[in-house]
């Protein structure tokens, strides 16, 4: 007997890069090998037919092979058994506040009963375009006629209370388009997470449906916070490689620097340091002046910003990331730099990677979030503090009119006491 009680190897097998054996207690054949940076895997061939076995394995361990150099991860689970891996990772991640717990909540909900309901047992393999599109209808008529028309109590838990609640008539039909676009906020930050474990190559499309809101998506400032507390903590890991943790500093004053300002990502983009209107440092790379004007390009047009005062602290850190890597900026210079000078062109794969982390891909209607949404983060929270529609217009380069269709309907926190006035 060999390694774990095993039957001794026949000669043809001795010299494979794999072993056939059979455990103690079993009839049936198993096979394992080694992945470079994967470990050893273990299968069981689902044979007592030791002439079968050996043919399966071969197929086994050429299939992981080809798996584990395009990308993959050849510990094949059920996504039934992802999708639970998932959920603790938002747990964790709603501990170290980088979720909402509403958030986790909803996701928990939406994950477990339709994405296992339909995915359940299927290997990650099974994740494609095309079913994320069957998925999607039958997700439509699950409470019509697939498996929830069956269905007669939800049971689930809130505050602490486990709730029972009828499914009523009135409940069975389709789920309205921003339903399903909450839903696939959820789906789109499993998706993700596969994508990241190497269970899958490439994240399918999931189409968005139109909800007629003229609302752009933006974030909350509950939201906000942990987006750019996540980025703040992620810039500083330890044990990332120095250009990794440039290139999340450059990305943290990206993000800060739009939410601040409210200029557009194309205006960020376009913008160099002889930009910065006041700003004057030491020789050490310290403030001399702490009151900044910011001259923009975008859209054809140029104006000058007020941001907000904490902007300098932003730049501040800019400016000193540069240094340490090697290089002042000069005025010419672009404003966000790679480490050998030229213009960074996107960070849309920063940001998409973080909304994911942090569970705010979509917003509460099921919108996606773009990098235009920290603008938009920006703008409604200066009308929430009062700040004149006309003055943020020229400030942000907009109109009045666009402000009034599509943020001022965000702002009835600025209302609250009109809106609650003393009952006699």
């Amino acid at each position: 007997m060999g390694f774990f009680g095993v039957n001794k190897h026949s000669s043809s097998l001795v010299s494979a890069p794999y072993n056939v054996f059979q455990q103690k207690g079993s009839a049936n054949w198993s096979v394992r090998f080694s992945i470079p940076g994967q470990g050893q895997i273990r299968k069981s061939l689902g044979t007592s037919d030791r002439k079968l076995a050996e043919t399966l394995a071969q197929r086994v361990y050429y299939e992981s092979l080809l798996k584990a150099e395009s990308g993959l991860n050849v510990r094949v689970k059920t996504i039934s058994k992802i999708i639970h891996d998932y959920i603790q990772h938002m747990e964790k991640r709603l501990e170290q506040g980088m979720m909402p717990k509403g958030v986790v909540i909803q996701n928990k909900a939406i994950l477990t009963r339709y994405v296992e309901g339909f995915f359940g047992e299927q290997n990650p393999n099974f994740i494609s375009n095309k079913s994320i599109r069957d998925y999607l209808s039958w997700r439509s008529d699950y409470w019509i006629s697939g498996p929830g028309k069956d269905i007669q109590f939800l049971t689930y838990e809130r505050e602490g209370k486990t709730i029972t609640s009828p499914i009523t008539q009135k409940k069975r039909i389709r789920p309205s388009p921003a339903t399903l676009n909450r839903e696939r906020a959820a789906l789109s930050g499993f998706l993700q997470y596969c994508f990241d474990s190497q269970y899958i190559k490439a994240i399918p499309e999931i189409r968005t449906n139109k909800t007629g809101y003229t609302a752009r998506p933006s974030f909350s400032a509950q939201e906000f916070k942990i987006f750019d507390t996540y980025v703040f903590r992620h810039r500083a890991e330890e044990g990332i490689h120095p250009a990794v943790k440039y290139d999340r500093a450059v990305f943290y004053a990206y993000i800060n620097i739009i939410a601040l300002t409210g200029m557009r990502p194309t205006e960020i983009k376009n913008m160099k340091w002889g930009d910065i209107i006041g700003l004057e440092l030491d020789e050490k790379g310290q403030p001399l002046t702490h009151d900044l004007h910011l001259r923009v390009h975008g859209k054809g047009k140029s104006r000058e910003l007020i941001p907000h005062r904490e902007v300098l602290f932003t730049i501040v850190v800019l400016h000193a990331t540069y240094r340490h890597a090697g290089f002042i900026p000069q005025k010419s210079d672009y404003l966000l730099l790679h480490q050998d000078r030229t213009p960074f062109k996107s960070f849309s794969g920063q940001f998409n990677s973080a909304l994911a982390a942090t569970g705010l891909t979509r917003d509460y209607r099921g919108v996606k979030r773009t990098p235009y949404s920290l603008r938009h983060f920006y703008i409604t929270e200066q009308l929430k503090n009062g700040v004149d529609a006309y003055v943020l217009a020229r400030n942000t380069g907009t109109s009045v009119k666009m402000i009034e269709e599509h943020y001022d309907h965000n702002t009835n926190e600025k209302y609250k006491e009109m809106l609650r006035p003393k009952r006699t």
